[in-house]
């Protein structure tokens, strides 16, 4: 899954879904189960022709979980007759350091809107620290969440997704709160993997005003991560 911000700011996770499925009664998953993350920002130039290709973009890896020096990667976009994407481009093998063509489809979800106003967001934090070797970003957008930290060669993952909880209790007083129980939905990390701690519960289960931009969020460990970007519709 890839969370894209209004500026373009891009987190991307690519899970491994049989390996994660072997792992899904544990807390935090092993490496084994991701395949690829990165984040950065995109650059995108938009077909001016009438033909099915979209746009041709350049994605900018600022963090990268296969390589402490990130490179790029660019591909054509054209619209397929159901509304997807095909993205064809080129990007460097990770195992023979070569320049390889390769194909993706993408299906785009719809960004929902919840919370008290009723509305859609999204928020971006970054961490910066060279002197330490850290870089980490994390992206919320409507229901979803995902962030990547490498702190020197350690790659920390996460994704946290807006879902039903079916967490009736037992305690409830009439049928009709247990079923309003098991329609309530909440923010559940659904992908943990790496040691490292990301901000992405401190960001998702905020409910009141804005974080602001600039506005720094100190994790437990010390890394300070900085408001990006902060956007509602």
């Amino acid at each position: 899954m890839v969370l894209t911000s209004k500026d373009s700011y891009f987190v991307d996770v690519r899970i491994l879904r049989e390996k994660l499925e072997e792992e899904k009664s544990l807390d935090t998953n092993t490496e084994s189960c991701l395949e690829w993350a990165f984040a950065g920002k995109s650059r995108t130039t938009f077909s001016k022709d009438s033909s099915m290709q979209l746009s041709h973009t350049v994605w900018d890896h600022w963090i990268d979980s296969r390589t402490n020096n990130p490179d790029s990667d660019e591909g054509d976009m054209w619209v397929q007759p159901n509304g997807d994407i095909l993205e064809k481009g080129k990007n460097i093998d990770p195992v023979t350091g070569e320049e390889t063509e390769y194909e993706e489809l993408w299906h785009d979800l719809q960004v929902e809107a919840f919370g008290k106003k009723d509305n859609r967001s999204s928020l971006v934090v970054r961490a910066d620290e060279p002197e330490r070797n850290i870089r980490g970003m994390a992206i919320k957008v409507g229901g979803w969440c995902e962030g990547i930290l490498k702190v020197e060669d350690e790659t920390t993952v996460e994704r946290w997704e807006w879902k039903p909880t079916d967490c009736a209790s037992d305690v409830a007083s009439t049928e009709g709160i247990k079923e309003q129980e098991r329609n309530r939905s909440d923010w559940i990390r659904t992908i943990k993997i790496g040691k490292g701690i990301l901000p992405c519960e401190e960001i998702c289960s905020r409910t009141y005003g804005k974080f602001g931009l600039n506005a720094v969020l100190k994790s437990s460990t010390d890394i300070d991560w900085k408001v990006a970007e902060e956007y509602y519709w």
